[in-house]
């Protein structure tokens, strides 16, 4: 009986290590949604950030879809079914920063299952605390240096693109870990290599095909780092593979593939109200000559860089951090940056100068700060001592006391509400004043003129 008492309960390393990582999860969410709830509150319930919330709501109403106005990037998936399944199990005012929390606690399992691969545990956990902690102190200096807009919010944003960019990172790394069980030494008959060969390709076919038709630039930032990833795995270049019979079906059967996905988007818009990306694309070059487009280009660059350096501090800091530490980056993060820069760059130019005309339209540059945040990270674990993790869950309960402590929104934002007791509101109010009254209040958006502004809006309700 002595002994009994005396002795240790000792659990598995496969049970202590999961405990770990579900200690880290909780940690983590309450400090995303401390960060949701008081840095990030008015951001994530402007105008742009309510369209899914809403949307869903007027679905799950039976009100139907057909009378919105859909933003030309819809993000039905994964966006809006992730808000649909959250809008069982959340009250609906709360729907913003439970989809912002869940989002990165489905971020970090992804970044586990990935790392735990190529680190250590003890590695991967503090990999995982360490980026929690840069997240959340660069949100931390942000807030404080007043950065207009909050470059970071992206993290926890739904319809802006960040959400089907960590999706098509998740299928990329699906491929990765697929040609891994594909070049393992298998028979090329045994029906689970076949499975494991098969089964992943039919997720990237519908993966990716439901995220071109919702969200075409996180479709195409997903396509290129599937591209370098699977050129640093062959030794032949990807223009010599695609010269191969081989690459010649495959491209081909790409091209199909894609025609197939606009005839269908093309149908989409045909049934509900979605501009025409690139007949306003065509429209805008077609009236200007090259030398006009190159300046235009140019000096939209320039004014973008100008206003990283006066409004956006926590951002130009990120990428002199990075800058510094670019070196230490692991290889692949490296390779992937020199891609995404000049690629990032001349998607911003078309979508934000030639195609819908917006002055900071930052979350086009998300990839590349998600890219950088890993990087740092990697440099950070390169060089430090052997810091106990214990030290790290220190520091993110010193974040949750700091994030405490500053003022909430949702006081703030219904006085707001409360004053707007006009029919007729911008379209800044329009969307906030049906959430926040859930749908009680139904202002019509409208424009400086007073004319009635049909830009991602379900405010205009049809037979």
């Amino acid at each position: 009986m002595i002994r009994f008492f005396q002795s240790k309960i000792q659990f598995p390393k496969a049970s202590k290590e999961v405990l770990s990582f579900f200690a880290f999860l909780i940690t983590s969410s309450y400090v995303n949604f401390l960060l949701c709830e008081t840095i990030y509150f008015f951001p994530l319930h402007s105008a742009d950030h309510l369209y899914n919330p809403l949307l869903i709501k007027d679905l799950r109403l039976g009100n139907g879809i057909g009378h919105w106005y859909f933003p030309p990037s819809p993000y039905f998936f994964p966006d809006g079914v992730l808000v649909f399944l959250l809008s069982f199990f959340l009250p609906f005012l709360y729907l913003p920063t439970g989809f912002g929390v869940f989002q990165m606690a489905l971020v970090y399992m992804g970044m586990y299952l990935v790392f735990k691969r190529v680190l250590t545990f003890k590695h991967t956990l503090a990999f995982l605390i360490f980026f929690q902690i840069l997240i959340t102190t660069f949100s931390l200096l942000g807030y404080f240096l007043n950065d207009t807009p909050l470059p970071f919010v992206y993290f926890f944003s739904n319809a802006h693109h960040s959400t089907g960019f960590f999706f098509s990172l998740f299928l990329v790394s699906l491929y990765v870990s697929s040609k891994k069980n594909e070049d393992r030494k298998t028979s090329a008959f045994d029906t689970k290599h076949r499975f494991h060969f098969v089964f992943p390709l039919i997720l990237y076919g519908i993966g990716f095909a439901l995220l071109y038709l919702s969200d075409r630039y996180s479709f195409w930032i997903g396509f290129f780092c599937f591209l370098l990833i699977r050129r640093y795995q062959k030794k032949e270049t990807v223009w010599k593979e695609i010269r191969t019979n081989k690459g010649i079906i495959l491209f081909s059967s790409f091209l199909l593939f894609l025609i197939l996905l606009e005839l269908t988007f093309y149908w989409m818009k045909t049934k509900l109200q979605i501009p025409n990306s690139f007949f306003l694309l065509h429209h805008s070059l077609s009236t200007k000559t090259g030398s006009e487009i190159l300046y235009l280009s140019t000096t939209y660059l320039y004014d973008f860089g100008k206003q990283i350096f006066f409004q956006n501090h926590t951002l130009f800091l990120l990428i002199l951090l990075s800058s510094l530490t670019f070196s230490q980056f692991p290889s692949r993060i490296r390779r992937l940056l020199f891609v995404l820069i000049p690629v990032l760059l001349i998607l911003l130019v078309i979508v934000g100068r030639f195609t819908y005309l917006h002055p900071f339209p930052i979350r086009y540059l998300f990839p590349l700060w998600f890219f950088c945040f890993l990087g740092i990270t990697f440099a950070f674990l390169n060089h430090r001592k052997q810091i106990p993790n214990w030290i790290g869950f220190l520091c993110l309960l010193f974040c949750m006391v700091s994030l405490s402590i500053l003022p909430k929104g949702r006081t703030q934002i219904k006085e707001r509400i409360s004053r707007e007791t006009k029919p007729q509101v911008s379209y800044t109010w329009e969307k906030p004043i049906r959430f926040w009254t859930e749908g009680k209040e139904t202002p019509i958006p409208v424009d400086a003129s007073g004319k009635p502004y049909h830009w991602i809006t379900g405010a205009f309700h049809t037979p």
